[in-house]
């Protein structure tokens, strides 16, 4: 799935130009860009990875993106001209590519490893003047929980065309103790994400907390009926009390069988439900 995010900030120009100037991708007279970002597809991690198209003018002759910190920001300029110069020094130059369209050009680039508030920055360059635009960034810091088994029904096997079981890390969102994920449990970059509750309550084997997971696509599609996604059955049913009811629940055993979950899940289509059954995971 690829959610654009066309936010755009404004485009700080440093020389003396008519407010026209600088904003056609094609044949002003001042060099312009224009960021946009994207999530970052697979196999980047899109909770820390952040794909952007940088588009510049005709009068652009080099191009320069940086990302760091937000909190070091202000300690490298401290006007936008300054900054603009320090991500020319500091900075990767991108290789850009003709916009048969408008005339401008482009550059597709991904920037990684980012955790925490970041600020990614894009100059283009014509001689002394300078253009210079952002996009803010805050990358996701996932902790691990613990390491062990997953293992996948005979629903999920048939319709997605899973293996029986496949190793998998279960981790917490650093910045949301409640956001949990099962880390690529779908291949790289798809993870099984889950939010922890205030709900307890117990079955015949022992104490337990309920999770939800709420309706995610997933990377499989059906050749008839298009994207598969994931949901558990309390969305499904649009009503709770299958969510915490251990029979159609997802949960984690927290006493004897600490660490240990029991995930009963729907797959479904726009067409309707491809049925649903109980995955279970087993920690090392």
């Amino acid at each position: 799935m690829n959610r654009l995010l066309i936010v755009l900030l404004a485009v700080f120009t440093m020389n003396a130009c008519t407010d026209e100037e600088g904003t056609n991708p094609g044949g002003d007279g001042s060099p312009s860009v224009i960021l946009y970002q994207y999530d970052a597809e697979s196999p980047n991690d899109p909770d820390t990875d952040s794909a952007l198209r940088i588009a510049v003018n005709n009068k652009t002759a080099d191009v320069y993106y940086f990302a760091e910190p937000t909190s070091s920001v202000s300690g490298h300029g401290a006007t936008t001209e300054a900054y603009a110069d320090y991500v020319v020094a500091n900075g990767t130059k991108a290789a850009t590519t003709a916009d048969e369209n408008n005339g401008g050009y482009y550059a597709d680039v991904v920037v990684t490893n980012m955790k925490g508030d970041y600020t990614i920055s894009a100059v283009a360059v014509s001689g002394n003047e300078k253009a210079i635009q952002q996009k803010t960034f805050f990358g996701k810091t996932w902790v691990d929980v613990s390491t062990g088994t997953y293992y996948f029904s005979g629903n999920m096997q048939k319709r997605l065309g899973v293996d029986k079981s496949v190793p998998t890390t279960l981790q917490s969102l650093e910045s949301d103790p409640n956001q949990y994920r099962f880390k690529n449990l779908y291949g790289a970059g798809y993870s099984l994400i889950l939010t922890k509750t205030d709900v307890t309550g117990a079955d015949d084997n022992d104490a337990l907390q309920f999770f939800r997971v709420a309706d995610q696509a997933l990377p499989f599609s059906s050749a008839k009926y298009g994207t598969i996604s994931v949901r558990d059955l309390g969305y499904w049913q649009n009503d709770d009390s299958f969510a915490y009811d251990p029979g159609y629940g997802v949960f984690m055993y927290t006493d004897k069988l600490k660490g240990n979950f029991v995930l009963n899940l729907q797959l479904h289509v726009t067409a309707g439900s491809f049925g649903f059954d109980t995955d279970q995971y087993v920690p090392n």
